[in-house]
């Protein structure tokens, strides 16, 4: 790994990092007010500026002025960042990409100088019309550090490989890794990550909010904003003492926030998750709302939703997405997101960045300007 940026963090100031912003400028912004960013504040971007959302190209530009205008603005490069470098590069596989993804940062480039792709196109063509208007932000994505190492944290999108020297990881492992929390580093400080959504790693109720593991010292971030149904863009705050540091963090969604009008108490059997990849089931018994299913690949027992389950062309039992399995406790005057009410006798929520489902009938739409999705979990070492 070559492109590593070395950055001295002060004590007595704040650090805001968020990863994954796949393009969602709205949310973002409404994610840095929420934060309360000022300019004293350090803000790490970890990686995957671009691709899945709906505004790449406005991501990358408000991030170079914020970055142009601010010495304590600090980016790293993720995997999606990357795919300018197939431009570059003129790697034929990107026409491929393209034409399978309706959006990235370069469809968007495209339409705004009025060039449309078609069977016979050559990568050729598409560098040549973009390398003159859009050369700022192609070499701005490419010189990209991979990671940052600070004097208490390493900032890299997707993980480290365990091996003697940290710095020695291989750039497209450090970008592209997968459930690294589960996995080590040798590094001696923090390393803080994103690409892989946090909600992977739940056995009981599904959870987007930052993992910090201080056995592995690795906090992951991904809320699953864009990749997961349900999912978030988070913002890990860490507040620099003068003794320790203290974590926490905010997040915002696209999600109509409710009041919950009465108490409900989750059934404690209904409990656990659906992620990628264990969407395969064998039904064991069909209820009203819920089908107890055996999952195949895990073998693990849970009650799916019913309009959650599907049948392939081969016969075979699938859950249509990743999906929560769990019921969850709310209280009267709670404020929670309503992720799905189009099934029968229950809600899909989330609350504090949890997901689950209520019954039916308790929900009464808020003002979104009333309420903030504040929450807070803190830890520190010295």
């Amino acid at each position: 790994m070559n492109k590593i940026k070395e950055l001295w963090i002060p004590r007595n100031t704040r650090v805001i990092v968020i990863s994954d912003i796949h393009g969602e400028l709205e949310l973002f912004k409404d994610l840095l007010k929420k934060a309360a960013l000022s300019p004293e504040d350090y803000l790490i971007i970890n990686g995957d500026l671009c691709e899945k959302g709906s505004n790449s190209h406005g991501v990358v530009h408000y991030i170079m002025e914020l970055s142009a205008t601010n010495p304590n603005v600090h980016v790293t490069e993720g995997n999606c960042d990357t795919l300018v470098e197939d431009l570059v590069e003129e790697n034929p596989k990107l026409l491929n990409y393209l034409r399978t993804r309706t959006r990235s940062i370069i469809h968007e480039w495209l339409d705004q100088i009025g060039f449309e792709l078609n069977e016979d196109t050559k990568i050729e063509e598409v560098k040549q019309c973009l390398m003159g208007p859009y050369s700022e932000e192609i070499n701005w994505l490419m010189g990209l550090p991979t990671a940052i190492e600070t004097n208490d944290y390493i900032f890299v999108h997707a993980g480290l490989e365990d091996v003697e020297d940290w710095k020695e990881t291989d750039r497209i492992k450090a970008i592209t890794y997968r459930s690294f929390l589960d996995h080590a580093h040798t590094a001696d400080k923090y390393v803080i990550v994103g690409h892989w959504p946090v909600v992977n790693y739940s056995s009981e109720i599904p959870s987007h909010n930052p993992i910090i593991d201080e056995t592995r010292k690795i906090i992951a971030i991904d809320g699953g904003n864009v990749i997961k149904k349900t999912g978030q863009l988070n913002a890990l705050i860490i507040d620099r003492t003068t003794d320790k540091d203290t974590f926490s963090y905010k997040y915002t969604d696209h999600f109509p926030e409710c009041e919950v009008l009465e108490d409900f108490h989750a059934d404690p059997v209904l409990t656990g998750s659906i992620s990628y990849p264990s969407y395969e089931l064998v039904p064991i018994r069909k209820d009203e709302h819920f089908t107890l299913c055996e999952q195949v690949e895990t073998i693990h027992r849970l009650y799916v939703k019913n309009e959650y389950i599907k049948q392939n062309e081969n016969g075979q039992t699938h859950a249509k997405n990743d999906l929560s399995c769990a019921q969850i406790n709310v209280q009267k005057e709670d404020i929670v997101s309503l992720v799905d009410d189009s099934c029968s006798g229950f809600d899909l929520i989330k609350k504090d960045g949890v997901e689950g489902w209520i019954v039916k009938g308790i929900l009464q739409k808020v003002d979104q300007q009333v309420t903030g999705k504040v929450h807070t979990k803190v830890t520190s070492y010295v």
